[in-house]
């Protein structure tokens, strides 16, 4: 009993840090455009040429991004290491026997919803995504088994996801989204441009 509430506890965490990142990640889908377009129009009105900047940085900036591609390769072998790791093979015969769509009849009301569960726990595996897995697991009330592998790997999992978190809050974009004044929204801008492009205005 000790071990399966340990177990729902990191359950709720890793749920309440999920939310978070998602709604990070919500108001960051105009966030990025929103800072594109508060950065050009910053520029335009004190005279900072960004394709001067731009080409005379060209090298520089192309590094940046070279290394940020390098940084998600990395992320995503590690997560295919971890999702090697850790097997879950009676965990997911239990979840075939619950969540197969080819164990219901088609005209059965709940086939899609099996069907779009099965493929979200597939998923969540393939990519070591643990907090996902059990959230569905748990959704469905499927027979864990030993708790201590499901919890090393919820904990795992929020570690993976406090640190999206905290990459995705230390984006320009972010940044300028949480910036209250007109002065704390300049200051990110060219905070951004001594970054990429070594400004020293």
């Amino acid at each position: 009993m000790k071990e399966k509430l340990k177990f729902l506890k990191l359950l709720n965490e890793f749920r309440t840090l999920d939310y978070e990142l998602q709604y990070i990640k919500e108001v960051l889908k105009d966030g990025h455009l929103e800072f594109e377009e508060y950065y050009r129009v910053w520029c335009a009105e004190n005279d900072v040429d960004i394709d001067q900047l731009n080409k005379d940085n060209q090298k520089k900036v192309a590094q940046i991004f070279e290394k940020k591609e390098t940084s998600q390769l990395s992320t995503q072998v590690i997560q295919k290491l971890e999702a090697d790791k850790r097997d879950f093979k009676k965990l997911f015969k239990e979840i075939a026997k619950t969540l197969h769509p080819d164990k219901l009849d088609n005209d059965d009301p709940r086939k899609w919803e099996y069907s779009e569960a099965f493929k979200k726990a597939n998923a969540a595996k393939s990519s070591a995504k643990w907090g996902e897995l059990f959230d569905i697991v748990d959704k469905y009330d499927i027979w864990i088994g030993e708790y201590d592998e499901a919890i090393d790997s919820l904990r795992e999992d929020i570690i993976r996801i406090n640190a999206e978190i905290k990459k995705e809050k230390s984006t320009y974009s972010w940044l300028l989204h949480e910036a209250e004044t007109k002065q704390q929204k300049d200051q990110v801008v060219k905070n951004f441009l001594r970054q990429l492009f070594g400004w020293k205005g």
